[in-house]
């Protein structure tokens, strides 16, 4: 076992085909965790384990894998760079101390590097930049160097090795170079400011713990060069993770952590001295192989055999049985895991894994009652029906559904729209794509789709308050009675829906007739708008609950709750929206008039051009979803072939 303050966690980010799973293939090599290092194009990667991954050459999954380099343990998370499987990208970043941002040093900053980027600043993650593919003809590190300067900003980067035209040069030992970086560090450390001030020179570990310093304050991005597929500046680069990158407890101890970790170290601690586990699900693995497993970040104590883990989100507990480190797919029994570590855990005598979720806080047995701040995930944003075609197929479809869901917080499914059918939710065709293939790989599921269908969402465009009230006669004696005042708000566009229960009426009644209000508000937000479509961007307020009963009555609740939101939906006019997507298109510059027309016939809006290496250009435009399905057929034929795109979903607007 590792020392904690040892141990780096941090994921991999970037763009797809930035070449994340390259340069963690590299890593292992490096640090010998692998003796042959496996290659994306040949489907032979360490993290890449899916079927799917490996026939794609995408990541689909995050991967979790431990190495060693010199006296640190690295756990590191390849994550998937296509937006489709953003929630895999999300819960990463979540668990993660720290990130190592990939990018391309022919296409430089794309659309996706800046997603990745804003969301792992949103959890205000320490990072080093890698500006990949120098070994390539038409690869121009300072302009990569320069696109992040805006990127970065107010962060600086701080270029520590850069290519000379031999291989790889450590700015710290060419003099004119340390000089400009010398400068560059004292503009943000005053202590790096009088030394450079009063003429003195600093030690190698003294800049080291200078920049050090800022990295974790986020005041700067350390930025290296190299190529992950030869290896040239990969050993710097593990270098700068072990020396610049927080380890736990300095990571759960920063103000930024603080905002998810809600609870003093301290209140952890029992009199006797033990410290109470506290961990956050990252995700639940059904295997084969060694059988249904969830994967924990242990923030608090050690983690053993026989530990008796409460779920704080939802009533549930799970007694752990074997722990496994995790390397991709194959797992090494641990007999014990400490804070700072990504591990899988079983249950004890092959007892059922409960239904965790992505998120969900996990206390010791004994300990504090508290939640670390919840995951949150995006909306789908594209539905397709799926089908048995045999009875085999229908007897399986919905447990195997069951099982994807569980897996993947941004895949949802119903039943409908007609008996024996689902209706399953995503990010994107690629993302049902793999989930219909999934379905036939690995549950031995066969289905037919129809074609695919936007995911409208709709909301209100003004204030309405009123009060319903359900009142009915059983008997001469017996009257079940329940009102409910309820208040709908709009809200600002991309806030999602808030349920707020304020304490007035509603404070004194049992638990159940609560739950049954929140059950009519939640069929509300789900799929109870005139247009059927689910609610967004409203705050459903519960003003008051209240009843003459001496006993109160759950139904009447409930229709009284959705007798109210109803009528309250009558009263105020409905507004449909509809996703819009950032797409990105790459491709030569002749084809890019065609490219920029063609996206405007579609009701986009062209955001940015730029000029890409060697003879290339790309355009970025914000366009409907609606208009861009089966995108990719259409490109290929106007531009023959030689172009290609990227699509990620950015808000919903008025359709």
């Amino acid at each position: 076992m590792c020392a904690a303050d040892a141990i780096r966690n941090f994921g991999i980010i970037a763009h797809i085909d930035a070449g994340k799973t390259t340069l963690t293939e590299r890593i292992l090599l490096e640090t010998g965790a692998v003796r042959v290092g496996g290659a994306v194009d040949e489907g032979t990667t360490v993290s890449d384990y899916l079927l799917q991954e490996r026939e794609r050459g995408i990541s689909i999954v995050s991967s979790a894998i431990t190495c060693h380099w010199k006296e640190w343990q690295f756990n590191l998370v390849d994550t998937p760079g296509h937006i489709d499987f953003t929630a895999e990208v999300e819960r990463s970043l979540r668990v993660m101390d720290a990130a190592i941002a990939v990018f391309c040093g022919l296409r430089g900053v794309q659309a996706q590097s800046e997603m990745v980027w804003r969301r792992a600043q949103r959890y205000g993650l320490p990072a080093v930049a890698f500006v990949n593919k120098l070994d390539r003809e038409g690869a121009d590190f300072d302009a990569v160097v320069a696109q992040l300067t805006r990127l970065f900003a107010p962060a600086r980067p701080l270029v520590l090795t850069r290519p000379n035209g031999h291989g790889i040069l450590d700015v710290r030992s060419d003099c004119t170079a340390r000089n400009t970086l010398l400068e560059q560090l004292a503009e943000v450390d005053e202590e790096v400011l009088e030394r450079f001030l009063a003429d003195e020179e600093l030690t190698d570990d003294e800049l080291i713990r200078a920049i050090r310093r800022q990295t974790l304050r986020l005041s700067v991005v350390p930025v290296f060069g190299g190529s992950a597929a030869t290896g040239l500046g990969v050993v710097q680069l593990l270098d700068a993770v072990g020396q610049l990158l927080p380890g736990p407890a300095e990571r759960l101890a920063s103000s930024a952590a603080k905002k998810h970790f809600p609870i003093s170290r301290e209140r952890l601690v029992a009199q006797d001295g033990h410290e109470f586990v506290v961990a956050s699900v990252v995700k639940v693995m059904r295997t084969a192989w060694p059988g249904d497993y969830v994967v924990l970040r242990i923030y608090c104590g050690i983690l053993r055999p026989g530990a008796v883990l409460r779920n704080q989100n939802r009533p549930l507990a799970v007694t752990v049985g074997t722990i496994w480190r995790l390397n991709a797919a194959d797992l090494a029994e641990l007999a014990s895991a400490e804070a700072g570590e990504i591990v899988g855990v079983s249950t004890a005598d092959a007892a059922p894994l409960p239904s965790f979720r992505a998120g969900d806080t996990l206390v010791e047995e004994g300990g504090p009652l508290f939640r670390l701040a919840r995951m949150r995930f995006p909306e789908p944003v594209v539905s397709e029906v799926f089908a048995p075609v045999t009875a085999a197929d229908r007897d399986r479809l919905a447990t195997a559904l069951t099982v994807l869901a569980e897996e993947d917080p941004t895949l949802h499914c119903r039943r409908g729209p007609v008996e024996r059918q689902f209706t399953v939710s995503g990010m994107g065709e690629l993302h049902l794509e793999v989930v219909r293939e999934r379905l036939r790989s690995e549950h031995h599921v066969l289905v037919r789709t129809g074609q695919p269908q936007v995911a409208y969402r709709a909301t209100i465009d003004q204030s309405v308050r009123l009060r319903r009230e359900f009142l009915r006669q059983l008997s001469p004696t017996v009257v079940i009675q329940a009102a409910v005042e309820i208040e709908l708000e709009p809200l600002p566009p991309g806030t999602g829906n808030r349920v707020e229960f304020p304490c007035r009426g509603s404070a004194r009644l049992p638990e159940d007739c609560k739950l049954a209000i929140e059950q009519a508000v939640d069929e509300v937000v789900t799929a109870g708008s005139p247009s059927g479509y689910p609610m967004t961007d409203t705050r459903i307020t519960v003003l008051e609950g209240s009843t003459t009963m001496a006993e109160p009555s759950e139904p009447a609740f409930l229709t009284a709750a959705r007798n109210a939101l109803s009528d309250a939906l009558a009263q105020v006019r409905e507004v449909v929206l509809e996703p819009v997507m950032r797409i990105e298109v790459s491709a030569p510059q002749e084809q890019v008039g065609n490219v920029m027309s063609d996206l405007t016939a579609r009701r986009g809006r062209i955001e940015q051009l730029d000029s890409l290496p060697p003879g290339n250009a790309r355009v970025v435009a914000m366009v409907p979803l609606s208009e861009v399905l089966n995108y990719a057929s259409s490109l290929r034929s106007l531009t023959g072939g030689r172009a290609e795109f990227t699509a990620e979903p950015v808000c919903y607007q008025p359709r």
